[in-house]
């Protein structure tokens, strides 16, 4: 459980990071899994942190609710991060334990940015984008997303700044222009009311990069449809990396 990624629980890790957000920021998270892409790998080198934050900003649009988070917005948040996880009741134990560990992790040797873009309905997107210079934590990353194990946490409950939520985690099938694709879909239930939708999350490794999209949502829509957004966000995702790291 120590070594994995946003991918999991990103209900618990977004309500986490979007607390923070309102103060100094932070990235939305990720998705989960999906089988191992047998694709030739791009050897794509790790975005500096000025390309990172380009490419976040041109994901998340041009509409005047785009928050753009650079390295080190991120970074500065995750003092913000441990204050709020902390206050957070997680069931399973195992479940709390990955949310403190991945929700607080640091990103020395990670260029990274983000960009969250919020509703009048309430619904959410992020798109976040990674360069890894670290060669061990995108070691990590890479056996993470072979993985595709939910280690418990399929189903998990949380109560945190007076909302009590239960949710559970699907592993999506997904194939995308990355590396490697990962894509879950969380049910949630707030206080006992089923929310629409829930949530969706994709991220594919770009070579030295990972690349994530994340929509909340507030109404119903077909599985095939909401991944079919979703690969499109993050084959576009993919080619802005690219681009950007020639």
């Amino acid at each position: 459980m120590k070594k994995r990624s946003l991918w999991v629980l990103p209900v618990a890790v977004a309500l986490a990071l979007t607390g923070c957000s309102s103060n100094s920021g932070t990235e939305g998270a990720a998705g989960s899994s999906e089988a191992p892409q047998e694709q030739e790998s791009t050897a794509v080198p790790a975005l500096t942190a000025e390309q990172a934050a380009a490419v976040a900003k041109t994901l998340g649009g041009d509409e005047p609710n785009v928050q753009v988070l650079d390295s080190a917005a991120l970074s500065a948040s995750v003092e913000s991060a441990k204050g709020l996880i902390d206050q957070m009741e997680i069931e399973p134990a195992q479940c709390a334990e990955y949310v403190a560990q991945q929700g607080t992790q640091d990103l020395d040797g990670v260029n990274m940015a983000a960009a969250i873009v919020v509703g009048e309905a309430g619904e959410s997107s992020s798109y976040s984008v990674a360069g890894y210079e670290d060669a061990a934590k995108l070691e990590a990353i890479n056996k993470m997303a072979d993985a595709k194990d939910l280690q418990g946490c399929e189903d998990f409950s949380m109560k945190v700044a007076g909302q009590e939520v239960s949710a559970s985690a699907k592993i999506l099938d997904a194939e995308s222009d990355a590396d490697k694709t990962i894509a879950t879909h969380t049910a949630m239930t707030m206080n006992g009311a089923e929310v629409p939708g829930g949530s969706y999350q994709i991220q594919g490794v770009v070579g030295d990069n990972v690349v994530a999209v994340s929509h909340t949502q507030t109404t119903e829509q077909s599985e095939d449809a909401a991944v079919k957004t979703l690969v499109d966000e993050l084959n576009k995702a993919v080619a802005e990396v690219k681009a950007a790291a020639k």
